[in-house]
């Protein structure tokens, strides 16, 4: 499916919030990979400067924000990626699309960008799988770990097809309104933005 994203802006307070409320609570937990369904409003509060880590990137549906990307440097040569798309959007495009601007772009060409996802949630992995990230064997039973080599695993040029792992490539989504985008923090790293995904924030 080829992906629906409109425009994609650096991410703000307020186009982080709106996406959030946008997330049903199930969608929510997932994410934070909590033991209850919480409200968006709360994690708005306990997780705000998360949602604006690192490169923070919003991607917009008719002008609505409907998904959210924080890639974050977590090491000399490694990206922590974080993905949020609301409920109304799901399976349309917009993950695969802000994941693509990541696996496909020169930004963090040689980094291996890592993610991980609470077991089971499907609407996480398929963009992750679609733009050929593999998992990681031997993380855990309750979270999945996924990687991703850019540049060596990335689709040269946009070429979709089977790459040498047996994962089915599909052509990176490039979007010129994305290009120059900046940390949404005004800098780089910083201590307690880094490990931003689901299972290495602080729990209720």
């Amino acid at each position: 499916m080829t992906a629906v994203i409109g425009q994609v802006r650096p991410a703000t307070a307020d186009t982080v919030a709106e996406v959030v409320r946008a997330c049903s609570p199930e969608s929510v937990r997932r994410r934070f990979t909590l033991g209850r369904a919480p409200d968006p409003d709360q994690v708005l509060v306990r997780y705000h400067r998360f949602l604006l880590a690192g490169v923070a990137l919003v991607a917009e549906r008719d002008g609505v924000p409907a998904g959210l990307l924080n890639a974050v440097p977590d090491g000399e040569r490694t990206v922590e990626l974080g993905l949020l798309v609301a409920d109304p959007w799901q399976r349309q495009g917009i993950g695969r699309g802000l994941v693509g601007l990541v696996t496909g772009g020169p930004r963090w060409r040689g980094r291996t960008v890592h993610a991980t996802v609470q077991a089971g949630n499907a609407a996480a992995e398929g963009p992750l799988r679609s733009c050929g990230f593999r998992v990681v064997p031997g993380f855990g039973w309750a979270e999945r770990e996924f990687e991703f080599i850019v540049g060596e695993e990335s689709p040269d040029g946009g070429t979709s097809g089977q790459g040498p792992d047996g994962l089915q490539r599909r052509t990176a989504v490039a979007h010129t309104g994305a290009a120059g985008y900046r940390d949404a923090r005004g800098g780089g790293t910083r201590e307690g933005a880094t490990r931003v995904t689901a299972a290495l924030l602080p729990r209720w």
